[in-house]
């Protein structure tokens, strides 16, 4: 209520002293309150310590919201990128699927395959710290893409080179923002066509699973029409088991 009222204008004045309660109706309502609330807890006159705590007990709900709203939020974009992905295949079993277009943020470089875990090493934390400078949410899970690989597999049509590794590092991004010259950003092309395999366990017998692929598509006849993807599901952020890591590989097909 105003402190006073002018009978000829009708206009209402407030005392400096009511801005407390002011303030106070304003938490309560951002906190969520109905007014109905509000006018109960005034009218009972309210502590400024029982205030607080029910203030304190809001904040704590709406933390826990946001948590749980920040969870579902990952969960989504990650089955997103699955849909795009055209979901996992199963293990040990190659198949062909589409795979629609994936915004990424990447480092390439080409790098000498005496020295690579040393380069990985540098390039995953570089593209991640861009991407959290620039705040935008990065999408699980995240990728390499071989342009030329570890073996010679030049007759599928794969790029090789005998010293060094073309290879790029890249997170899917829920959304575009400019690269700085080193970080690109752009959207992988759709694959109507891209032989898949999943790998479970350690990275020291990815070969076989690759040896695999290679097989199937040299039984079939197919050649490679783009560069190799290594998508990984499952690795040392959520397990320390390297047995228990799921990596899909891919590779577009002609």
């Amino acid at each position: 209520m105003p402190a006073s009222t002018d009978k000829a204008t009708g206009y209402r004045y407030y005392d400096a002293v009511q801005l407390v309660l002011v303030n106070k109706i304003l938490a309560l309502k951002d906190a969520g309150f109905s007014l109905d609330e509000i006018s109960d807890l005034l009218k009972n006159k309210i502590s400024a310590v029982k205030l607080i705590e029910m203030l304190e007990y809001k904040a704590d709900s709406l933390d826990n919201t946001l948590r749980n709203e920040t969870d579902r939020l990952e969960r989504l974009r990650t089955n997103i990128f699955l849909i795009k992905n055209g979901g996992i295949p199963y293990m040990n079993d190659i198949s062909i699927k589409k795979v629609e277009a994936i915004l990424i943020a990447s480092i390439r470089r080409a790098v000498p395959k005496n020295a690579d875990e040393s380069n990985l090493e540098q390039m995953w934390p570089a593209v991640n710290d861009y991407i959290k400078m620039k705040g935008v949410k990065r999408v699980i899970p995240c990728l390499t893409i071989y342009h030329s690989g570890y073996e010679d597999m030049r007759q599928l049509n794969l790029m090789y080179d005998e010293k060094n590794l073309d290879i790029e590092v890249a997170e899917p991004v829920a959304s575009h923002f400019e690269g700085n010259g080193e970080v690109n950003v752009y959207p992988l092309p759709v694959v109507e066509k891209m032989a898949c395999i999943v790998h479970n366990g350690s990275f020291s017998t990815i070969g076989n699973t690759y040896k695999m692929l290679y097989d199937w598509m040299e039984h079939n006849q197919y050649q490679a029409d783009g560069p190799l993807r290594e998508i990984y599901h499952k690795g040392d952020w959520v397990t320390e088991n390297p047995e228990e890591y799921i990596t899909e590989l891919q590779i577009p097909i002609k």
